[in-house]
């Protein structure tokens, strides 16, 4: 979820044939906003739906106990992994937020951003990331009191 931004529902009933490894993207229906939409893949994310998709054999990605999807609800299974890694203040959402603040801070268009997230306004993201946007904004320009010194107009005697 950190490499497409899903929502955990989007997540839980993606199904192999919304994969298209050809052409790196992931088509999703997006039941919050009603609308279909598509994730392009990082390689990393690419590369790791494709060996799972060897040991995987069903029509979901992430497959529930009675071969359906996996339950929204309860991801117990997601829970645990996060508590094996010692991680116990984190939720699936967590990792929505990552994605979209690892894009920001890299200097990604909030527009860009909007649509990967699936938010109907973009007054959505602007309200949800202001304060990171924020301080990224701040950082930059700090940043520019590191650069040298540079002349803006030369003098001419």
């Amino acid at each position: 979820m950190t490499d497409a931004g899903f929502r955990i529902g989007e997540a839980c009933t993606l199904r192999w044939s919304n994969v298209d490894f050809d052409n790196g993207v992931i088509y999703v229906y997006r039941p919050k906003v009603s609308n279909d939409d598509f994730i392009p893949m990082t390689k990393r994310l690419q590369l790791t739906l494709q060996n799972r998709r060897k040991t995987i054999d069903g029509e979901y990605v992430f497959l529930g106990r009675c071969e359906g999807h996996k339950s929204v609800k309860k991801n117990c299974a997601l829970t645990a992994a996060f508590r094996r890694t010692g991680l116990t203040d984190i939720s699936p959402h967590c990792l929505r937020k990552t994605f979209a603040t690892r894009l920001l801070s890299r200097g990604a268009a909030i527009t860009d951003v909007q649509h990967l997230l699936g938010h109907a306004s973009v007054k959505t993201t602007e309200r949800t990331y202001a304060a990171f946007i924020r301080n990224e904004r701040y950082k930059q320009s700090i940043e520019l009191l590191d650069q040298p010194n540079q002349p803006m107009a030369k003098c001419v005697t």
